[in-house]
């Protein structure tokens, strides 16, 4: 929950600036890469680099990464997706190796 309150605080920070009419556009575009980079962090323990590696168009990035976030935030663990009716066992099983 901590990396969520990071979220949260953040953004808070930026609408206020913007509210104030103190923030740029560079400010505006460095706190998106920032947000999906810290996403990519937290939601998949990996980096924004190794998604993109992925061939994904900037649409599914974005709609990918929107998902994610909904995900944490509603579910916040692993623990609590299992709790939910759309949660199939099958994705975390792995081929056992001998």
């Amino acid at each position: 929950m901590k990396d969520l309150k990071w979220f949260k605080t953040e953004y808070k920070n930026v609408i206020k600036k913007n509210e104030d009419g103190k923030l740029t556009q560079v400010e505006a575009l460095e706190f998106d890469e920032m947000w999906w980079k810290k996403l990519c962090e937290i939601g998949l323990h990996s980096t924004m680099d190794d998604v993109l590696e992925s061939n994904c168009t900037e649409r599914e990035f974005r709609d990918f990464m929107s998902e994610l976030y909904n995900f944490l935030s509603n579910l916040s663990t692993i623990d609590a997706a299992k709790q939910s009716g759309l949660y199939d066992q099958g994705t975390e099983t792995k081929d056992k190796k001998p």
